[in-house]
């Protein structure tokens, strides 16, 4: 496994060594009996970041710490025992909802979506577009909405009617 470390000049590597690997390629020498490799966490999931997230998420730029943050940090969420990871998602989330939501409706969205990841980016794209089609469909007036005939004939009946019956 030496080709895995650039560093390397010998064939294999030696015990402890560090290396970068693909996800896909860790999984795989990890699940091996007996496993080749022991697995660190992402550095973007580790306790350091994970404060820093649960801090304040809105002012980290999440392109920049990792464009797929979302849809990787599932993936390791689903093996961390403690759940931390998903917790992490979860709050970071929510406290970027508002920013998320601002800037699919905001005219000016290029320099917005500057500290989004991959996925909310695709999020925001989808919600400008939904709400510019909302829209033109509220300023095109051609379909108003009105009540059906159903809902406008039923009675409404007491709880103690419902009960009794």
């Amino acid at each position: 496994m030496g080709f895995l470390d650039p560093a390397s000049t010998e064939d294999d590597l030696r015990t402890g060594t560090n290396v970068e690997i693909p996800l896909w390629l860790a999984e795989s020498l990890y699940s091996r009996r007996p496993p080749l490799v022991s697995v660190d966490l992402p550095k973007i999931y580790k306790e350091a970041y994970r404060e820093i997230l649960n801090a304040d998420a809105c002012t980290v730029d999440l392109h920049k710490l990792g464009q797929h943050f979302y849809d990787l940090g599932c993936y390791v969420a689903k093996h961390d025992i403690k759940g931390e990871v998903g917790n992490t998602l979860v709050n970071t989330f929510k406290q970027r909802f508002r920013m998320i939501l601002s800037a699919s409706t905001s005219t000016d969205s290029i320099s917005s979506l500057q500290p989004l990841s991959n996925s909310e980016r695709i999020r925001t794209a989808n919600a400008a577009t939904t709400e510019k089609a909302l829209s033109l469909w509220l300023k095109r007036g051609d379909c108003p909405l009105s009540t059906a005939n159903m809902v406008a004939s039923h009675r409404k009946r007491k709880r103690a009617e419902m009960e009794m019956v």
